[in-house]
């Protein structure tokens, strides 16, 4: 099994974020804001020694993936914003190029879907995802080829792995064949695409492309959708309607049931992708208009991981989305434990032989 975690590039300046969100916006910004919405709530997160890291230092990056490295993390999956031509938040994955001594695989997750101020509740446009036609889509592929080439950029059966964290464009037929083709012409023996999913009865069975089940959104949503879990149903929707009346109220999960239905969700599909997360509480981003999901027990996350240890490769959510509580990075309240288990777990079935 190769464990990639999902990577968010958001923690350096650009002049963007500092138009929308106001000058120095970066993703500390929100995370150093937080503030306890309820009795026992840990708010803030803070990372240990006050580390608030800046994606523009190679440093920075050497010390992710040494840190990485020595926990059993194969890699990072990074987030890649591209919008027909522009380019945010490219700097750290563009430094990792230029960097060829940062020890870090990696490979892109193609972040393609449209920027809303949806953090502040509102539906107000600021960047509009295009696709474009062939010439914008050579474009892109001219941007990707140097970080394709990376010997640390992760191929399968010398294709590069590329994911997309919105499947249901128009022309991703037409625009995967292309890179495929263009991969082909370039000594590569085409593309491996994975898409992205957050409903297990909506998967896009028709098409044999890698599904990668986006956690814990997979989960939760069919979780929520069972009939067992109709009380709970009621109870957020009375709380969601009296919170528009001004009454506080924040949506809680219990972790441990939702690992359980993980545990339980047995697919021997080679073209499913699992995912794993520990944690959830997007409320610094979000305020009483998010949610909370308690972290698991460690006999839960151990038992999922035995379940799915035939899997070929997992993509854990996330390395460092600190608005959203989903950390492997080292905090003050956990320090490195998510990490300890993952190597627990990894040292166990070391002997295991990698598929990917």
């Amino acid at each position: 099994m190769k464990k990639y975690a999902l990577y968010l590039p958001q923690f350096h300046r650009i002049p963007e974020n500092d138009l929308w969100w106001g000058e120095g916006f970066t993703e500390w910004t929100n995370v150093k804001k937080a503030k306890p919405l309820f009795k026992e709530h840990k708010q803030p997160k803070i990372p240990l020694d006050n580390n608030y890291y800046t994606l523009d230092n190679p440093d920075v990056l050497k010390w992710q993936a040494n840190l990485a490295n020595s926990y059993g993390i194969d890699g990072m999956a990074f987030y890649h914003y591209y919008f027909c031509g522009k380019k945010l938040l490219e700097k750290p994955a563009e430094i990792l190029l230029e960097n060829k001594d940062i020890p870090m695989n990696f490979f892109f997750c193609w972040a393609n879907h449209s920027w809303f101020r949806s953090w502040e509740g509102s539906k107000e446009l600021l960047l509009e995802q295009k696709y474009g036609e062939l010439e914008d889509w050579e474009k892109h592929f001219q941007y990707l080829l140097p970080f394709f080439k990376d010997d640390r950029y992760l191929k399968k059966n010398n294709k590069p792995v590329f994911m997309l964290f919105k499947p249901d464009f128009e022309q991703k037929d037409e625009y995967m064949s292309y890179l495929n083709k263009r991969c082909s012409e370039n000594g590569f023996s085409g593309i491996v695409v994975i898409e992205t999913y957050d409903d297990v009865n909506n998967l896009g069975k028709e098409n044999k492309n890698l599904k990668f089940l986006r956690e814990p959104t997979t989960l939760l949503n069919f979780y929520r959708k069972k009939p067992q879990n109709f009380i709970l149903r009621v109870k957020n929707k009375i709380g969601k309607t009296l919170r528009n009346n001004s009454y506080k109220y924040v949506e809680k999960f219990d972790g441990n049931e939702i690992f359980k239905e993980a545990v339980n969700l047995k697919n021997n599909d080679k073209n499913f992708v699992r995912g794993l997360f520990f944690e959830w509480d997007n409320t610094p981003r979000h305020g009483y208009r998010g949610y909370i999901i308690t972290p698991p027990k460690k006999e839960m996350f151990m038992n999922y991981m035995d379940s799915i240890k035939d899997t070929d490769l997992l993509i854990i959510n996330a390395w460092n989305e600190w608005c959203e509580g989903m950390i492997l990075e080292p905090t003050e309240e956990n320090g490195y434990k998510y990490l300890e288990w993952i190597k627990e777990w990894s040292e166990k079935n070391e002997n295991r032989v990698d598929g990917i």
